[in-house]
């Protein structure tokens, strides 16, 4: 039998054992090389695809080359002595000297939590596991620096910079409706609820009410909000994403733009007119200006040029009418504005009505009148504009001004969808029309009658259609691309909708006057986010959080401090169904940080964001401490059973 003396002499050795054993590490699988690539175009419009690199070539310009391939883009490129050089992808090419627009080769660099400049050719990077390139079609400033990097970041690679998608206002994301299943819904604070429509960029999500301009996590959770951003007493001007901003006119007749990181405003500009429409930014003779139309009651409008990096004026011209609700249209330097016409006091509309095309030095070019109002945004797509009049004719212009063709409709306010030869439009009366654009004709292909107006813009998205509408009981629905009705959904409580959808990473976001946003998708599709785990929450110690999850994902880890403006991002490690990453030492004080999951098709999903409170560490038992301590214990108890 052993005594109480050996007993203690036995676990003072143990002790001694374990303090000498190594510490556990992960031994990770190795994995097969994934990444990302992001193409952005001029007209602000991103793609991205996640392409799996064969073993034996792994640099970043044969990940170009998958990328260009999956998104069937045309892509050309040149060697020299410097390796591989692009010319062009899809149909920007490289022009130096008229517009100075080339195509920028960017990596992302996770320390400084920004996109930058590759240093190396993309025939020289050869890529990791997890890394993110991108190629932008910009011009450069005075430092050689490209004006604006794209708007998607690790783990959210579905933009959508502007109301309508890019500065050609198409309309098309090709982003997928997962499904109509609220994942969350996110309470604004206006008693009329959101009017305006989303935009997405920056791994977030930007929307106005009349009380507030929030940024939004893809879980639903606040990070910003900013009462300068108000979209007015109605709330019904939508804001855009350009080069770090988030631009917004509002009903107290100022422009703004906010850092979209942290929602401080960078400038304020007073037009002295209503803006019901959500500015556009491009970059004129080597500098980005916004472009913005305003509305006046019994008096035209005008549309004011700023420059973007400082709010001061740029030109300012009279328009014809006032602009109301369209946005402005850019393409190939020209600026077409929609013309709603004069309101009076009454609240009619008198002409003019029509298309002013503006150049972007403010040279006004042509005039297109109308029979009616117009009072929905300018589509330009190759060399073609669309638009409708309230009248209910669907029109087709040459960049001239020329009339191609003219169809009749029911009254309208939605903006035209274009993609291919193909037209999507809803009316005032509840139809959804398909329209083929023959060239000097078009022919309607289908129908569909849906339960109330559609005055929001439709939306075309990888083969499927989106339809709102703005009725007591406003209904979403989506159809495939020969009209079959796939499903329909009803946001609870009922109310009007006059936003318009837009898809965010794996989200199908509608912003209903019942004062929500919803995000809707299908849980079956979305990866799987199990427990959490937080370590070493102590000052100066490295912070271990962990996932569990039963696929393998790229897994993305984003903090910040309480002082800091920004989120960092971390890959996290994967090994036998956890993902770990770790969050360098903090000072004492809080941090938040979130986590984000993306599948090998790009389907996203975000946990909470969360809270930790770093406190100052308990004194630490050193292993020699530790073995005295309980060393003392035990001949306390010997002796104790002694002297028993």
């Amino acid at each position: 039998m052993k005594t109480p003396a050996k007993i203690g002499v036995a676990l003072i050795i143990v002790l001694v054992m374990l303090t000498l054993v190594p510490p556990f590490t992960h031994a990770f699988a190795s994995q097969e090389v994934r990444v990302t690539v992001i193409i952005s175009f001029g007209n602000q419009e991103e793609r991205s695809a996640i392409v799996t690199l064969p073993s034996d070539n792994t640099t970043a310009i044969k990940a170009t080359e998958l990328a260009c391939e999956a998104l069937s883009l045309y892509l050309n490129y040149s060697w020299s002595s410097y390796g591989a050089f692009v010319e062009q992808i899809g149909w920007e090419k490289n022009d130096y000297y008229d517009t100075g627009y080339y195509w920028h080769f960017l990596v992302w660099d996770n320390d400084s939590y920004e996109w930058k400049t590759s240093y190396v050719g993309a025939s020289s990077l050869e890529l990791r596991d997890g890394d993110i390139i991108a190629w932008m079609y910009t011009v450069d400033d005075k430092s050689w620096a490209p004006y604006n990097t794209p708007a998607s970041i690790p783990g959210h690679y579905v933009s959508w910079a502007y109301p309508r998608g890019n500065l050609n206002n198409s309309g098309v994301s090709y982003g997928e409706v997962l499904g109509n299943t609220p994942i969350w819904k996110f309470q604004g604070s206006s008693p009329w609820g959101f009017s305006s429509t989303p935009v997405v960029g920056n791994g977030m999500i930007y929307i106005a009410d009349s009380s507030q301009l929030y940024a939004l996590n893809f879980n639903g959770s606040l990070i910003w909000n900013n009462s300068k951003g108000a979209a007015g007493s109605w709330g019904i001007a939508s804001p855009s994403l350009f080069g770090g901003y988030v631009l917004i006119g509002t009903s107290d007749d100022y422009l703004r733009a906010f850092y979209a990181v942290n929602g401080t405003m960078a400038w304020e500009f007073y037009l002295g007119e209503d803006v019901s429409s959500a500015p556009v930014v491009d970059i004129v003779d080597g500098i980005p200006i916004v472009f913005v139309a305003t509305f006046k009651f019994n008096s035209p409008g005008h549309i004011y040029a700023i420059y973007l990096t400082n709010g001061t004026k740029y030109w300012v011209r009279e328009l014809q009418g006032s602009n109301y609700f369209g946005m402005l249209s850019i393409s190939e330097g020209r600026i077409y504005v929609p013309i709603a016409g004069i309101e009076d006091s009454s609240y009619t509309w008198n002409p003019p009505y029509g298309i002013q095309c503006i150049d972007e030095q403010g040279n006004y070019i042509w005039n297109y009148s109308t029979d009616s109002s117009i009072r929905s945004s300018i589509v330009t797509y190759g060399d073609r504009i669309y638009f409708v009049s309230v009248g209910g004719n669907l029109t087709v212009l040459d960049k001239n001004g020329n009339l191609l063709w003219k169809l009749k409709i029911g009254a309208s306010t939605s903006s035209p969808t274009v993609v291919g030869n193909m037209i999507y439009i809803g009316d005032n009366e509840g139809n959804v029309y398909a329209i083929q654009n023959l060239g000097s004709s078009a022919n309607i292909l289908w129908e569909q009658k849906v339960n109330g107006p559609v005055q929001s813009s439709v939306l075309y998205a990888s083969g499927k259609i989106v339809v709102i509408t703005n009725t007591q009981n406003a209904t979403v629905y989506l159809f495939t691309q020969d009209g079959q009705l796939v499903w329909s959904y009803e946001p609870k409580p009922s109310n009007y909708i006059l936003s318009s959808p837009v898809i965010g990473d794996s989200y199908l976001l509608i912003a209903s006057n019942n004062g929500y946003l919803y995000a809707l998708s299908s849980p079956e599709e979305l990866p799987v986010i199990g427990d959490i785990a937080v370590e070493n929450v102590y000052i100066g110690e490295t912070l271990r959080i962990s996932l569990t999850s039963p696929e393998y994902y790229q897994a993305i880890l984003y903090y910040r401090n309480t002082t800091g403006d920004t989120y960092h991002a971390v890959w996290m490690d994967y090994s036998n169904g956890e993902y770990i990453g770790y969050i360098p030492p903090q000072e004492e004080g809080n941090v938040y940080y979130y986590i984000t999951l993306v599948n090998s098709n790009g389907v996203e999903r975000s946990t909470d964001i969360m809270e930790i409170s770093v406190v100052t560490p308990i004194p630490e038992l050193t292993p020699l401490l530790m073995i005295l301590v309980v060393g003392m214990v035990c001949i306390i108890i010997i002796r104790s059973r002694a002297c028993g």
